[in-house]
């Protein structure tokens, strides 16, 4: 079995400790569960967790999801959790691929400003396959977000020049992901589980499959 998508961290690597370190000087990142709110929509962390303040009390906390593919390259995406009035920290954010819990580094430092905020990533690895895709990504990022459309959510309609060059990232990613398959390590008992809990295969999932 591979990786097929980033997971939670089942240890803090010495990448992991570095881009840490880069974001949050000092800091040091917890495990958090995911409770994710029943009927809400993946990935909108941030007016979630406003509601969930303004109808139950507690605050909302910003800081980083801290991701990983063993070996290949660890990343950091910005969001937000929320603590409850008696002080625990909970992710209610429900994700796309569904995860058990997460690690978490706080960032008392930044706010939401209603932009989008790109996933800050650093190869683990030195093949050339994982620094392209990476630098591919932010491009991709880029595009998404340049000007105006930073402060946008919801489908983009392409035109002219953009669009070709919307176009040809696309192409780049898709041709870098089938590049990137085959440098994807397998799972081992040492591994971090798939199913997001940030324990290792071996003391969580080691029977069943992906």
């Amino acid at each position: 079995m591979k990786f097929k998508r980033p997971v939670t961290p089942a240890e803090m690597s010495r990448p992991l400790t570095v881009l840490c370190e880069d974001i949050v000087p000092g800091a040091t990142p917890l495990y958090i569960d995911v409770r994710p709110l029943n009927g809400a929509p993946a990935d909108e962390c941030f007016p979630l967790v406003e509601s969930q303040v303004a109808t139950y009390g507690g605050d909302l906390v910003v800081g980083w999801t801290l991701w990983e593919i063993p070996a290949l390259f660890v990343e950091a995406e910005f969001h937000a959790v929320w603590r409850s009035p008696a002080g625990e920290l909970v992710d209610i954010a429900p994700k796309k691929s569904p995860t058990r819990r997460i690690l978490f580094l706080e960032d008392p430092l930044r706010r939401y400003e209603g932009r989008q905020v790109n996933n800050v990533r650093r190869a683990a690895s030195q093949d050339s396959v994982v620094v392209e895709y990476l630098t591919a990504l932010d491009a991709h990022f880029e595009l998404l977000n340049r000007g105006e459309r930073a402060h946008h959510h919801g489908e983009i309609h392409w035109e002219g020049r953009e669009a070709a060059e919307f176009d040809a990232i696309q192409k780049r990613l898709a041709y870098l992901q089938l590049q990137l398959d085959s440098c994807l390590p397998s799972f081992g008992p040492y591994s971090p589980c798939w199913c997001g809990s940030g324990k290792k295969v071996k003391w969580c999932h080691r029977d069943q499959e992906v």
